[in-house]
C-alpha cells in the first residue's frame, strides 16, 4: 500500500485531520491528485476528428500500455514510406517489446503531420502519473508560437531536453533530421518521438538522434561537448524535494528552473533558447536566485505571459526566450522596464528586478499555502455565460421603459451584495444580437453576477431572472456542500480578493482564473451561517460583511497578522 503521507505536508494533514478526511480520500480530489486514475484528454494537440472515438476504444479495451504504444508506432512505420535503414534498425532497438494486433483507422495511420500517438499515450496516462512526472505536453500553437523565427537552414542544431512524444521536433521549419536532437526520461516518449521523427524524414538514412536519460544528471557526458543553435522545450514543473543537484545556481529546486540553468551551459554564444515556464518563477520570492541568473547571465528577448493553462493544473505560465550574447544590461532593462517609469540607473539585480508582474512576499506565500492545503472543490464545473453582446448599443438600448422592453443592467451597475437599479431596457430577442447566452442562463431561479473588467472580485446575487450586458458575466455556481449564496460569500470576501490578487492582478475577472481558487469543506451548519449573513449583507446590512470575513477566516486559522495584511 502507498505511503500517502510521503506527498503531503504536517500542515496540511492537520487540516485534514480537523475535517475528518483521509489522504487517500484528499489525495485523489482536485488539487491533491497525486493518487488519481484520472485521465485527462489534452485538448486541442489533435485536430483529427476521428481519433477521440479510436482513443475511447483504446480505453475500453484497456491493453498494456507498453504493448500499445510499440504496436502503435510499429504500425505507423510500416504505413508509411520510411528509410529501411532506420526502420529495421528501430526494430532491433525495440525486439523485446510485444506487439498487439490493432485495427487502426487508415486516415490516423497517414496522418504525417500531428502527433497523434502522442495524444492516445496522455490521454491513457493518469492524471497522478502526469503529476509525479510533470507530463503535460505542449498544445502546437503554443509550439508554433515559440518556434517563429527559427529556420533551420545553414546546419544550425536544435535541442530539446525534454522532448516528450517530440512534438518541437517535428514542428521546426526546414531543419533536417541531423540538425535535431532530443531527451528524455520517458522510454515510451522516446519510443514515440522516434517513430514520428522517422515518418517526418522518410528519406533520410540518420537515425534520430532522441536519447532516453535524466538530462539533469547525464546531459553533460552523453552529449559529449556538444553545443547547439537554439534550445526549445516545455519542461517539467514542479519541486524536486529531497533531491540535490550538482549546480548550485539554483537553490530553490524547481525542475523547470533546474532544466533552464541546465540547458544555458548547452547554448551555443549568440544562440537562442526559449522555455515554457510556471509563472511562480517570476513572482515566488523563493526563485529570485532564478531570476538573478536571468538577470546576470542571459540577454532577454521575449517575454510572454499566458493566462490560458494546461487541463488538470492550476497555474498560469509564461514563454520565456534568452540568448547568450555578451551585451545584455540594456535589452533586459527594457524588458524589466516595459511598464514602469524608471531609469536604467535605477535598476538593480534584487528579489523583485526581472519582471512587472508582483512579487510575492513570505506572509503572502504562507496564506496562500493555508488557503491551497484546505481546496475541497473549485468551480471548474460550475456553469458560466456571458453577458449580451448587442452588435449595436446604440440602436438597440433604450433609456426608458416601454412596452415590450426590460431592464438590462451591466458591470458599472454591480456591486458587492448589490445591484443598481436599471438604466437601460431592452426588447430580448437572441436572433437580434451578435452574441447571446442561452436564456435560461439570464432565467436561471438563482444566479450570481460579477464585473468583468475590475481588478477585485465583485460579485452579486439575483433571482429576478434578469438581463445583463457583456460587461458582466454569469456564474451559477456548484461548490460541494455550499448554496449559491455561501459560494458569493467565499467571492466577495477579503480572503478570496486577496487570493485573486496575489495570484493573478489582472485588470479582467477570467473564468480560467477563478476556477482555481480553492473552496473548504464546510458543515451544515457553517453553511446555514454564511446563507444567513449573505442574505443580511443583501439586504444593506454592512456589519455582515465584517461577519463573513470573520467566520471565513476563521476556517483557514489565520492568524492575527494575517488577517491584518489582508484587510490592510
Amino acid at each position: 500500500m502507498t505511503d500517502t503521507t510521503i506527498f503531503i505536508s504536517k500542515a496540511t494533514q492537520r487540516n485534514w485531520d480537523k475535517l475528518k478526511s483521509t489522504s487517500s480520500e484528499r489525495l485523489t480530489r482536485r488539487a491533491n491528485k497525486i493518487l488519481s486514475q484520472k485521465v485527462i484528454t489534452p485538448e486541442g494537440y489533435v485536430m483529427a476528428a476521428s481519433l477521440p472515438r479510436f482513443v475511447e476504444e483504446l480505453k475500453e479495451a484497456d491493453y498494456p500500455i507498453n504493448k500499445l504504444i510499440f504496436s502503435l508506432c510499429a504500425s505507423f512505420l510500416e504505413h508509411n514510406s520510411v528509410n529501411e535503414g532506420n526502420k529495421k534498425r528501430f526494430f532491433e532497438e525495440y525486439a523485446h517489446c510485444q506487439r498487439i494486433e490493432l485495427e487502426i483507422p487508415r486516415q490516423i495511420l497517414k496522418n504525417r503531420n500531428d502527433d497523434w500517438i502522442g495524444f492516445i499515450y496522455q490521454s491513457l496516462t493518469t492524471e497522478g502519473h502526469r503529476i509525479l512526472k510533470g507530463l503535460y505536453y505542449t498544445k502546437p500553437v503554443i509550439v508554433n508560437e515559440m518556434l517563429s523565427g527559427i529556420r533551420i537552414l545553414n546546419g544550425e542544431t536544435f535541442l530539446d531536453p525534454c522532448c516528450g512524444s517530440g512534438i518541437f521536433l517535428l514542428k521546426v521549419d526546414h531543419a533536417k533530421m541531423d540538425q535535431l536532437f532530443g531527451i528524455d526520461n520517458d522510454p515510451l516518449a522516446v519510443m514515440i518521438a522516434k517513430a514520428n521523427l522517422m515518418v517526418k524524414f522518410s528519406e533520410s538514412d540518420v537515425y534520430p538522434q532522441i536519447y532516453q536519460m535524466d538530462f539533469l544528471h547525464h546531459a553533460t557526458s552523453a552529449l559529449n561537448g556538444l553545443k547547439f543553435d537554439y534550445i526549445v522545450t516545455n519542461p517539467p514543473w514542479g519541486t524536486e524535494k529531497g533531491k540535490q543537484h550538482q549546480s548550485d545556481v539554483i537553490a530553490s529546486h524547481e525542475k523547470a528552473s533546474l532544466f533552464f540553468t541546465e540547458s544555458f551551459k548547452f547554448l551555443k554564444n549568440n544562440g537562442i533558447q526559449h522555455f515554457l515556464l510556471p509563472t511562480s518563477l517570476l513572482k515566488i520570492r523563493v526563485h529570485a536566485d532564478f531570476r538573478r541568473f536571468v538577470m546576470c547571465e542571459t540577454r532577454l528577448e521575449s517575454l510572454k505571459c499566458y493566462h490560458e493553462r494546461f487541463k488538470g493544473v492550476f497555474t498560469d505560465f509564461i514563454s520565456l526566450k534568452v540568448s547568450k550574447k555578451k551585451t545584455f544590461g540594456e535589452q533586459n532593462y527594457q524588458v524589466i522596464a516595459a511598464d514602469k517609469e524608471v531609469s536604467q540607473k535605477e535598476v538593480k539585480v534584487t528579489d523583485d528586478a526581472f519582471c512587472p508582474i508582483p512579487i510575492l512576499s513570505d506572509r503572502d506565500e504562507a496564506i496562500l499555502a493555508k488557503a491551497e492545503n484546505l481546496r475541497h472543490d473549485d468551480l471548474s464545473h460550475s456553469q458560466w455565460a456571458l453577458g449580451i453582446i448587442t452588435g449595436n448599443n446604440a440602436k438597440v438600448l433604450k433609456d426608458h421603459p416601454s412596452k415590450g422592453l426590460e431592464p438590462i443592467f451591466t458591470g458599472k451597475d454591480i456591486g458587492k451584495y448589490n445591484l443598481k437599479q436599471a438604466s437601460r431596457y431592452i426588447k430580448f430577442n437572441r436572433a437580434d444580437f451578435q452574441q447571446c447566452a442561452k436564456e435560461e442562463f439570464y432565467r436561471a431561479k438563482e444566479k450570481l453576477v460579477y464585473k468583468f473588467v475590475s481588478s477585485r472580485l465583485c460579485f452579486t446575487y439575483d433571482d429576478t431572472q434578469s438581463l445583463f450586458l457583456n460587461s458582466a458575466n454569469i456564474l451559477i455556481p456548484e461548490i460541494d456542500g455550499m448554496s449559491v449564496k455561501t459560494v458569493l460569500a467565499f467571492l466577495n470576501s477579503s480572503l478570496f480578493n486577496f487570493l485573486y490578487v496575489k495570484r493573478f492582478g489582472d485588470l479582467k475577472i477570467l473564468k480560467g482564473n477563478l476556477c482555481t481558487l480553492p473552496f473548504p469543506k464546510i458543515s451544515e451548519e457553517q453553511n446555514r451561517q454564511l446563507t444567513a449573513l449573505v442574505d443580511r449583507a443583501l439586504q444593506g446590512d454592512s456589519e455582515a460583511q465584517t461577519e463573513i470575513d470573520t467566520l471565513i477566516f476563521s476556517l483557514y486559522e489565520l492568524a492575527e497578522e494575517e488577517k491584518a495584511l489582508i484587510t490592510g
